[in-house]
Parts: C-alpha cells; structure tokens; sequence
C-alpha cells in the first residue's frame, strides 16, 4: 500500500510539471485568441518552453547521483509558478512571454525531471510509470474537453493563474520526493553518471526513447489535417482525438497489472505493432469510422509503450541518470518529427508521413532490443 500511496503522489507531482503539454493545443488556441500572439509565435512559445525543459534534464543527468530530488523539485516548481504567474499578464509582449517560458520550461523540466529519477528509485518502477501515464492521457482528455469551454471566462490571465496554483500544489507535495540520492557519494567511480550515460545500453535506450517520440509527434501533428482533407466535420475530428486519448487511459493502466512479467521487449513489440496498425488503417480509411479507429490503435500504443520505455531506463540506472537523459532526449526528438513531417507532407501527402512514422517506430524499437540485449549481456549498467 505503501508503495502504491508513493506511485499515486509522484504521479500527480509529474502530471503537473506536464500540464502545459497536456493541455498543449488548448492553449494554443487561447494565445491566439486572446492576445496578440500569432499562430506561429504561439507555436514558438511552446517549443522555447520545451527547450528549457531539455535542457535542465541534460544537466541533471549528469549530476543525478548527486542531487537532492526533493529540493530540486521544490525550488523547481515555486520557480515554474513565479514564471506561469507573469506569463499571464506579459503575453502581449512578444519578448518578456518567451524568457518567461523559458524559465518555466527550466522549473517544470527540472521538476519532471526529480520526479522521473524518483520512480526510479522505486521497485516494480513499470507498474508506477504506468500510473503516471494513466493520469497524463486522463488529466489531458479533461484539460482539452474543459479549457476550450471555459477558456472566454478564464482568458489567458487566468488560465495561467491556475498553471501557477498548480506549480505552487506541486511544490508542497515534492516534500514527498526522496532526498540525497541512494549512494551518495561513497559510489565507486566508475559507476557516477558519465559511466552510466556511456554505456551501450544507455545510448541505444535514450536513442530509442527520441526515435520513438519523433515518430509520434510526426503522425499526431497531421491527423487532424488527415481528417479534415477526408471532409469529417470539425466535431468529428474532435470526437476521434478525445476517443483516441481516452483509449490511451486502458493502454497504460494494463500496465498496472501486466508489470514486467512479460518482460519489456514483448509488450513493446506488440504495443509498437499496434502503433503501425493504426497508421496503416488511417492511411486506407476515407470514412470516419476507421479514422476514427485508426487514431484509437495510436493511442493505446503510445500510451501502453511509455511506461515499458521509462522502466526500461530506470533499470539501467537506479539513480535516475538515464532516466533523465531520457526526458531530454525524447523532448528534442519530439520537437524534431513535426520538422521532418513537415518536410514529408507537401501537397498533403499524409501517407507519406504515416510511412515515415512506421520507419521510425520500427527503428525505435530495434533500439530498445538491442538495449535490452547489451543490458542483459553486461549484467547491467549500475
């Protein structure tokens, strides 16, 4: 029970150090809609916001044997709401908004970050990952049917207002987190986090962790477009997203009960399968149905594969290092595969891009067997 109570807080801490990116088209639209931000420098603003984020996970990784996690996350997330609380009231001007992002980004990364290396500290780590991903598809289906009806009422002051009370909630529940990392500084040396992050299974895990997010955000950016080049109504691509992200709550909460007794590489080949699937229907469906069926398949897929792909670096370090440099990793590789669709997609050549983003996931899984095989072939990174 005990540490079901510790999967169920940290969850919660990392579902708000996400909310941004939960609720990510939402607040887009509220930006555009409300302030002087165009669609573009809106979308700008998202992706300096995600940059700090990556970049404090990078120098965490490197320092997350020595860190207090607990501390970190605390100092993090009173920083995130100090930076939400004057977005909301500089976002027309262009300047002061984006370095207010961005130190939001380096709160919330650093914050999400703590959190991600404290799982990893927990046993049966996949059954807690899987919890967290459970919350995130939930809060986000919530957060996206929600904000757009009440976003008039809130206006972008407020929206941000809240952003920041739920910064300040997360910061009294990281008293929760665990402190001074589980060795300290007695580790031998060359078990510190350069040594871990240099490792063969290391590389091809993070690696595999960035291949994997590009080829999601890919496809995801253009199955809204898909829909409406198919003439489905606004309503029914909008229905098809919520079902799709719902279905994502199942997908991950199987995990739950699943653990690691199938081990890792047989779920994340079956879950990667299913990922494929979908974009194969959606590249032969012309009516709504298998659109609709198609995005569902995606979704369960991301959601069940998450949890395996964390655990699978949380094995490799139980210090959180990997962890860590996972998050970085799958956060710029997340921003890369929009660009690379982008460049796919000309003259709305959708099944191109759902090619492409079949490729990559192959890729990616081929990269968490290998990492899988390394590990097993080493004893381990740690």
């Amino acid at each position: 029970m005990n540490l079901i109570r510790q999967f169920g807080t940290y969850s919660v801490i990392g579902t708000i150090t996400l909310m941004p990116l939960l609720i990510l088209p939402a607040m887009i639209g509220v930006l555009v809609d409300e302030t002087i931000l165009t669609e573009t420098q809106a979308g700008l603003s998202a992706s300096i916001y995600f940059l700090g984020g990556a970049v404090v996970a990078v120098l965490m990784a490197l320092r997350m044997h020595r860190l207090d996690l607990r501390r970190v996350a605390t100092i993090a997330l009173v920083l995130a709401a100090l930076g939400d609380l004057a977005s909301g009231f500089i976002a027309n001007e262009m300047a002061s908004f984006m370095t207010a992002r961005f130190i939001t980004g380096i709160g919330t990364g650093a914050a999400y970050t703590a959190t991600l290396g404290a799982f990893a500290r927990l046993q049966d780590v996949d059954r807690g990952y899987a919890m967290f991903v459970t919350l995130q598809f939930l809060i986000s289906g919530l957060g996206l049917y929600l904000l757009p009806v009440y976003s008039s009422l809130l206006g972008v002051s407020g929206l941000f207002v809240v952003l920041a009370t739920l910064d300040l909630t997360g910061a009294l529940l990281s008293s929760r987190l665990p402190g001074p990392a589980l060795n300290g500084d007695s580790e031998p040396r060359l078990q510190n986090e350069i040594h871990v992050l240099l490792a063969g299974a290391t590389i091809l895990g993070i690696l595999g962790f960035a291949i994997f997010e590009a080829a999601n955000t890919a496809q995801f950016t253009f199955v809204e477009r898909l829909g409406v080049a198919l003439d489905f109504t606004d309503r029914q691509v909008g229905t098809a997203l919520l079902v799709a992200s719902l279905v994502g709550i199942p997908g991950a909460f199987s995990i739950v009960f699943l653990g690691d007794r199938l081990g890792r590489v047989a779920p994340l080949s079956f879950g990667i399968a299913v990922g494929i699937g979908g974009l194969f229907v959606l590249m032969e469906s012309n009516q709504f149905m298998p659109y609709m069926a198609g995005l569902s398949m995606i979704g369960f897929s991301w959601a069940f594969c998450l949890p395996y792909i964390q655990g699978l670096l949380a094995s490799l370090d139980r210090n959180g290092s990997a962890v860590a440099a996972g998050a970085a990793t799958s956060t710029i590789g997340g921003a890369t595969g929009p660009g690379i669709a982008a460049l796919v997609v000309g003259g709305g050549n959708y099944s191109g891009v759902f090619i492409f983003a079949s490729a990559l996931l192959l890729v990616a899984l081929g990269s968490f067997i290998a990492a899988t095989r390394f590990m097993h072939s080493k004893g381990g990174v740690s």
